[in-house]
């Protein structure tokens, strides 16, 4: 199982784990499919501030990950 840091920014998950950015366009990511989104705010949102703006459970995101066998950590 793969794993990812929930303080890490979304590019470089992205950038290390592409299909995250489907996962996370599932979970009400919208934003993240519009160019230039990664590149800019991509560098300093992370899942969990992005999770808190959208009003989604962090319970959700680590169910959804673990789901596509992500193991969300917090290090």
């Amino acid at each position: 199982m793969n794993k990812i840091n929930i303080n890490q920014s979304i590019q470089s998950i992205v950038l290390n784990h592409p299909d995250v950015k489907d996962i996370l366009f599932d979970l009400g990511f919208k934003d993240i499919v519009k160019p230039g989104m990664l590149q800019t705010v991509g560098r300093f949102m992370t899942i969990q501030k992005g999770a808190e703006l959208k009003n989604i459970a962090l319970t959700q995101v680590k169910e959804t990950f673990n789901q596509h066998g992500y193991e969300i950590t917090e290090e």
